[in-house]
């Protein structure tokens, strides 16, 4: 697969996290904020080819109260093995005023209840 293909996997999988945190596409569009990813680090373990079934794993690796870091880690899903993993990490964002804002409690908390137990680096 080409880099293409997984940063494809990453941003289905960030998709897939938001709502976890109560960011759905209607709170995003009736809030007008949303995320922006402002970095990413990735590391490639092991080759996955065409027609290979996987699957990706995510959790919260950390966050501030205007950030996420965000864990994903994909799997070739016949031998068990890393394939990819990467870390990006998003700023919450208003869309209308342009800028950073912080989270309000409710996604804090969120957050806390769904950050990885253990540390995670590349």
């Amino acid at each position: 697969m080409n880099i293409q293909f997984y940063g494809n996997c990453i941003s289905h999988a960030m998709q897939s996290i938001f709502p976890k945190i109560g960011y759905t596409a209607e709170h995003i569009k009736n809030r007008s904020k949303g995320m922006v990813a402002v970095e990413q680090q990735n590391r490639f373990r092991g080759e996955l080819l065409v027609g290979d079934l996987m699957h990706m794993v995510s959790g919260i690796a950390g966050f501030t109260e205007k950030s996420i870091t965000v864990h994903h880690k994909l799997y070739n899903s016949a031998t068990e093995k890393l394939s990819y993993e990467s870390l990006v990490t998003a700023l919450h964002f208003d869309m209308q005023k342009r800028k950073v804002v912080a989270f309000d409690e409710k996604t804090l908390s969120k957050l806390q209840s769904l950050k990885l137990q253990e540390e995670v680096s590349l």
